[in-house]
Formats: structure tokens, C-alpha cells, sequence
């Protein structure tokens, strides 16, 4: 069975997938990988069935109760790494399916390396500085959210003699200079249960993985409101999405203007000219938040993500076929 892993592995790592899909209907298992392209199907005759319940059974799944939705983490050393993995799995009346994340894939990157832009990265370094308030970073998933909040969480905590505490769902980039806490819904320390407990620590950071719901983006608002700086991923499609997915969480517009200090959108795209990787961000910084709320209108001459994204084709950057349905959606 390791043999079949090394194999999926392979195309993981040529790919450099984030994610792998596979969907098992009738015994047939669907493989495909996302990667800086999308998605793309794998079609390997070794890669079968067996391949999928073993990983249920790795990720320590209760297979026992295979109609709940479930997942669990496991590592594997592959060319002399040992990497992280999640499993998530998920069954319905037709078919299985399952997500492998690599959790530990997301190479560590300093702010000046994060966007093209020197503007961009002025603005990140001005981030290191705050010491209350909110700090929304948001895009799809895969946009490397994870990897911008890192790169401004390491300055911080090297620079400053600041308690920096984070609190994720799963660890994607480890870090050994400040303390990361790890969702455990299993052991019921969930999200709520760990900002309570985190708070306890006297953090002066606080990052949090991500917003998934009302409770969680009402308690951090309390701690931006109390003096906390506070860090955290939310999905959406662009900076003024974020603002009123907050919205609907029940955060109040008033709320919003004491705590926001800035907020972000980003794509993660494949060099035109290299196989590394270019994100593209849209930031709303704390002078334009005030009038984004107010009239929920954008500033004149703001340069929203689509905008951001057309900009990056226009300089070469990216390729146009690929920013494509970034573009039009």
C-alpha cells in the first residue's frame, strides 16, 4: 500500500498540489489534484479503491460510522520529509468521496516576497506595527491566505517582544517562535472553546485560522475591542465580501469601523515565466474602510481584485489563460 501512496505522492509533488479530490462510484475511484492550474484528473491503473480505504483507515476515520462526515490528520516520510496530512471524507447515498490536504506542502516566505508590488509589502510591514484592532485576509481556498498571515506573524514575533499566540484548524506552517494551537473537535476544542482558553495566556496577538461562524466573529471583535491585535482568514470573493460576510455574522457596521484596520483579497497564480508561484492581492487599507461601510461604494480609482488581476496579465506576470475565470466570475 505505501507503494501506491509514493505513487499518488509523485503527481502531488509534480503538480505541486495543495489538495487531492477522489470520488469512489460503483469501485471506480476519481482521482484529481489541484494544483497552480486548477484541477487536474490523474488516470493511473495503480491507483485504486484500496488506495482510498486506506487512507480512511491512516487518518484513524471511525469506520464503524461512515455516514457521518468525518476527518483525521496522519504523517507520512516521503523522499526523506515527512510530511502532514488531513483526510476529509464525506459519503452519500451514491458515492464516497474525500479530500487529502498537505498540510506542511507551504514554504515559509519573508512580507518582501509576498507580492510583486513594493506598495504591497510597505503595507504588510505596516501591519507588524499594529497593536490593536482586525486584520481580514480573505480569497478562496488554496489562495495562500495561510501563507500571508504567517510571513506577517513571523516579523512580528522575531522583532518584538510580543506574546503571539495562534489557533488553527489544521497547523499548516509550523513555526517555533510562537505558540500554535490546534482545533480538536474530537476533544470538543472547537473554535469558541479555543479563544476562551487562549485568552487566558495574555496574548497581544491573537491569529486566528479562520471565521466559519457567528460565535467565533463576535468574540473576536470583543478582543479587538479589548486591545487585541488580532489576525484571521475569511472566505470570500473580494475585500468589500469579507466586510459583509461580517455582516452576517451580526457584527455591526459601528463595530466594524472601531475594529477593522485593514483587509485583503488574494489569488495565487503560476509564473508566465518560472514555475514559482505570484499572488495578487487587493487591500482596503483603514482611510478607505470608512467610507466602504458608509455607502458601501469602493473609493474612486480603487483597484478592486479583478482589476488587480488584469494589471498582473497586462505586466506579464501571469498568463491570461489562466486568470481567466478570475476575471469574468
Amino acid at each position: 500500500m505505501r507503494k501506491k501512496l509514493n505513487t499518488l505522492l509523485k503527481y502531488v509533488v509534480k503538480h505541486n498540489a495543495s489538495d487531492v479530490h477522489f470520488l469512489l462510484e460503483k469501485g471506480k475511484l476519481k482521482i484529481k489534484v489541484r494544483g497552480l492550474q486548477g484541477f487536474i484528473a490523474i488516470q493511473d491503473k495503480k491507483l485504486n479503491d484500496t488506495l482510498f480505504h486506506y487512507l480512511k483507515f491512516t487518518a484513524n476515520l471511525d469506520l464503524g460510522n461512515s455516514l457521518l462526515p468525518q476527518s483525521g490528520n496522519f504523517s507520512y516520510i516521503y523522499k526523506n520529509k515527512e510530511l502532514h496530512f488531513r483526510f476529509s471524507y464525506l459519503r452519500t447515498l451514491q458515492s464516497q468521496s474525500g479530500v487529502l490536504r498537505v498540510l506542511n506542502n507551504h514554504p515559509k516566505i519573508e512580507i518582501d516576497q509576498l507580492s510583486k508590488e513594493k506598495k504591497q509589502n510597505d503595507i504588510f510591514h505596516s501591519w507588524t506595527n499594529f497593536r490593536s484592532g482586525l486584520i481580514l485576509v480573505s480569497g478562496p481556498t488554496g489562495s495562500g491566505k495561510s501563507t500571508t498571515l504567517h510571513a506577517v506573524l513571523e516579523m512580528i514575533a522575531e522583532r518584538e517582544q510580543l506574546n503571539v499566540i495562534s489557533l488553527e484548524d489544521p497547523v499548516e506552517i509550523k513555526s517555533d517562535n510562537y505558540l500554535q494551537l490546534q482545533i480538536n473537535e474530537r476533544l470538543n476544542f472547537d473554535y469558541r472553546e479555543g479563544i476562551k482558553q487562549l485568552l487566558r495566556h495574555d496574548p497581544d496577538v491573537i491569529m486566528i485560522g479562520e471565521i466559519r461562524d457567528e460565535e467565533t466573529a463576535k468574540m473576536l471583535i470583543r478582543s479587538a475591542l479589548s486591545g487585541h491585535m488580532i489576525f484571521t482568514t475569511i472566505h470570500a470573493k473580494s475585500c468589500k465580501e469579507a466586510l459583509l460576510r461580517l455582516e452576517e455574522f451580526g457584527i455591526s457596521k459601528l463595530d466594524l469601523k472601531e475594529t477593522v484596520t485593514g483587509v485583503t483579497n488574494q489569488r495565487i497564480f503560476k509564473s508566465k515565466d518560472s514555475e514559482s508561484r505570484v499572488c495578487i492581492y487587493e487591500i482596503l487599507e483603514k482611510e478607505d474602510l470608512k467610507e466602504v461601510l458608509e455607502s458601501n461604494t469602493l473609493p474612486k480609482g480603487y483597484a478592486d481584485i479583478k482589476t488587480k488581476i488584469k494589471n498582473a496579465v497586462s505586466k506579464g506576470w501571469i498568463d491570461k489563460e489562466s486568470a481567466q475565470s478570475d476575471i469574468i466570475t
